[in-house]
């Protein structure tokens, strides 16, 4: 399904987060290419992104407008970036994003969330950490044993904005979430 091959996530992971990723079922999630998500809501999304973006190379955090895609709200999520000493915060979540994983961490520090007894934070830290450092927008998709109520797979998008320069500020992301 259209994976990135220039592009290695995996190399971004800890010994401790590659094992994390096996025993919570999201190893086989993989980077794809844009143009191949199955989900028109994910290329609307990008569609966003760079009309935000309005020539610069990434768009400022104050374009991040949720009234503008209200169709979408229930599928999105923020996570506000913070660099010295980089953390994550998710700022929103939508209630398809909350169905989908059993919880909602709207107001919580990524690093700290923990699921079924796994320290699943670490995993999203060292995820997001990679996705700033690439200053474009990432889309991934596989089978996550994470999800919940019948979920088996899903496709994401990560969209980074910026303070007006070139320090990430906020992620803007959105998911969908298939039963088979």
């Amino acid at each position: 399904m259209g994976q990135i091959k220039e592009t290695n996530i995996e190399s971004a992971y800890s010994s401790e987060v590659m094992e994390l990723r096996k025993k919570v079922g999201n190893d086989q999630i993989r980077l794809v290419d844009l143009a191949a998500l199955e989900a028109d809501v994910l290329r609307e999304m990008f569609d966003f992104w760079n009309k935000s973006r309005d020539g610069m190379p990434l768009p400022c955090s104050s374009c991040i407008d949720p009234v503008a895609l209200p169709k979408r709200l229930s599928q999105i999520f923020v996570i506000r970036v913070e660099q010295e000493p980089l953390s994550f915060w998710f700022r929103i979540m939508g209630e398809d994003v909350i169905n989908a994983f059993g919880v909602n961490a709207s107001g919580q520090e990524v690093s700290k969330i923990e699921s079924d007894g796994l320290p699943t934070g670490k995993l999203l830290h060292e995820t997001y950490a990679w996705v700033i450092a690439q200053r474009k927008p990432v889309a991934m998709a596989g089978p996550n044993g994470a999800l919940r109520d019948g979920f088996k797979r899903h496709e994401m998008i990560y969209l980074p904005f910026s303070n007006g320069g070139c320090q990430v500020t906020n992620i803007l992301g959105a998911s969908v979430y298939y039963r088979t």
